[in-house]
């Protein structure tokens, strides 16, 4: 490498974990804090429930404008915007009920954009190491969700316990991101132009891109099995007995259970010979741990968490990695990434919905969680297709 791609190379993958690192902890940090910030605001508990979904439900409305945001400002400022206006809502958001909603929109809408940008930064200016970045990506991922998880109650303590100003502090590493794209645009946008190489335009509509439909399929079924238990596996364990506290335990430890596959899987995804046998096993994983969490003995449930720790983690890392390596060019893998992550949050919302209504209806949890099953099946599918149309596209 020359020293001006060298540099380049540094300066995209210290973004690329600037990124990771500021995308899950604003809305990890919220939810162990929802008593709390009921009380704060006056909030009744469908209003708490509004303030949780508001987050996924924009993740599939905002990704449209991802590929529109880079086609005006450039990807280097896009992302600099980006930042800015995550780390403004945080600001700001704890200061009224009104401001807290909004804001929340505003976040939600910035992570998603900022998360359908990542593969974009990946492929152009880390194409040699792409399973590499993207793992690095993925495993920040999985750290900003556990650190905002984890660290949310010890800083609403340490900030006498008011929750507006332990939601606020969170826009302190958030500005340190900001400052950091700021820093390091002139580097990347020295490197070629904003949307791709020069003179690459896209050769069809991305809508009949070979492998777009398979990856998105991919993406919404394990998102779907990944928000579903987000949202419920905490009741599920309390229905089966187990104690509170270590029910809410549980989503912490799928969380840091899953950080190695999240850097390895799409690593190993680089190799083409090994996408198909990776997605074969992540979706045999993810099966197994859904029926042993389901039909197991309770002593096993954290084991079974932990499986599904590993699969959902490597799961995520895969739908990356595939959307990467599938892409038919460069300046079309925003648009790429548009689609596959907006459809496949979209379809993702709804499963934590339909889980809750078949629990209300008196459904087993053990009957429901086999039907999520299906979806690691649509997993398997869809991600077998996708690697194997990812195998035909130039790197």
């Amino acid at each position: 490498m020359s020293g001006p791609e060298r540099r380049q190379g540094v300066a995209a993958g210290i973004l690329i974990l600037a990124v990771g690192l500021s995308v899950r902890f604003p809305i990890t940090s919220v939810s162990p804090l929802l008593g709390e910030i009921g009380a704060a605001y006056g909030l009744s508990a469908s209003g708490l429930a509004v303030l949780s979904a508001i987050p996924v439900l924009l993740f599939g409305i905002a990704s449209p404008l991802a590929p529109v945001l880079v086609g005006r400002f450039g990807l280097e400022r896009t992302i600099s915007i980006l930042l800015a206006a995550l780390a403004l809502a945080t600001l700001i958001r704890p200061l009224t009920a009104p401001l807290l909603f909004s804001g929340t929109v505003v976040i939600g809408a910035a992570i998603a954009l900022l998360g359908i940008l990542a593969p974009q930064i990946i492929r152009r200016s880390l194409p040699e190491r792409g399973g590499f970045w993207t793992g690095v990506y993925t495993t920040s991922f999985g750290i900003s969700a556990a650190a905002g998880a984890a660290l949310a109650v010890p800083l609403l303590h340490a900030l006498d316990d008011r929750a507006s100003l332990a939601l606020t502090a969170w826009a302190i590493p958030l500005l340190i991101a900001f400052g950091l794209s700021l820093s390091l645009g002139s580097r990347l946008r020295g490197g070629g132009p904003p949307g791709g190489r020069a003179g690459e335009r896209p050769r069809e509509s991305i809508l009949r891109a070979r492998g777009l439909w398979p990856v998105t399929g991919f993406f919404g079924c394990q998102a779907l099995i990944y928000f579903s238990l987000t949202a419920w596996l905490p009741t599920i364990a309390l229905d089966r007995g187990m104690d509170p506290a270590q029910a809410g335990l549980l989503l912490a430890w799928m969380s840091v259970a899953g950080l190695p596959a999240s850097l390895l899987a799409p690593s190993l995804a680089a190799r083409r010979h090994l996408r198909t046998k990776l997605i074969v096993g992540v979706a045999g994983t993810s099966a197994l741990g859904l029926a042993g969490l389901a039909l197991g003995p309770l002593v096993l449930a954290p084991v079974m968490v932990a499986v599904l720790g590993l699969a959902q983690s490597a799961a995520f890392g895969l739908a990356i990695a595939l959307i990467v390596f599938t892409a038919p060019s460069i300046a079309q893998t925003a648009s790429f990434s548009a689609i596959s992550q907006g459809i496949g949050y979209a379809v993702a919302a709804a499963g934590p919905l339909l889980l809750g209504t078949l629990a209300q209806l008196g459904v087993a949890w053990s009957a429901i969680l086999m039907l999520l099953v299906i979806a690691a099946v649509g997993e398997l599918v869809c991600g077998i297709a996708g690697s194997r149309a990812s195998a035909s596209v130039e790197p």
